[in-house]
């Protein structure tokens, strides 16, 4: 007796289970549009695979995105001949090894430039290639512009 009024008690958690998890998916109506989407992904113009990130200005509020300058550095041997330095925290990573970095094209607009950084000193990235001295780049919200771009696992 005592199994079985533990096995109905399960069923009626499963159940109960099902019901919540069931209220809580979106319907079609609930779902947000490109326009109200805090960062809209597209390709640059003449391109087929670079991609941009446009913030809207409350994603950039949400992210805390903050710019930092690359600035001409002062030339060395282990920095090549032209070297610049940017923000180190503004520098990303991928699995691979390579180095980027997010240039604003435009107001509240992004795209991944590749950087190769010689060294770091404290808080700056000496870079050996990367944007011009006077870009703008990504410092706060990096990370988020990358989610951004490659998209979230397990969202649509």
């Amino acid at each position: 007796m005592f199994a079985r009024g533990l096995s109905l008690s399960g069923a009626v958690l499963l159940l109960l289970a099902g019901i919540a998890v069931t209220g809580c998916s979106r319907s079609g109506a609930q779902e947000a549009t490109s326009q109200n989407e805090p960062a809209v992904v597209t390709t640059v113009s003449g391109t087929e695979d670079q991609l941009q990130v446009r913030l809207t200005k409350d994603g950039a509020n949400r992210i805390g995105l903050t710019l930092a300058t690359v600035a001409a550095a002062r030339p060395s041997a282990a920095d090549g001949a032209n070297p610049t330095s940017v923000a180190a925290g503004s520098v990303m990573y991928d699995q691979n090894g390579g180095t980027w970095v997010y240039v604003q094209q435009q107001p509240l607009t992004f795209q991944r430039a590749p950087v190769v950084v010689s060294r770091v000193v404290g808080d700056t990235a000496m870079l050996r290639s990367g944007p011009p001295v006077g870009s703008q780049v990504a410092l706060l919200g990096v990370a988020e512009l990358k989610g951004a771009e490659e998209g979230v696992p397990g969202e649509q």
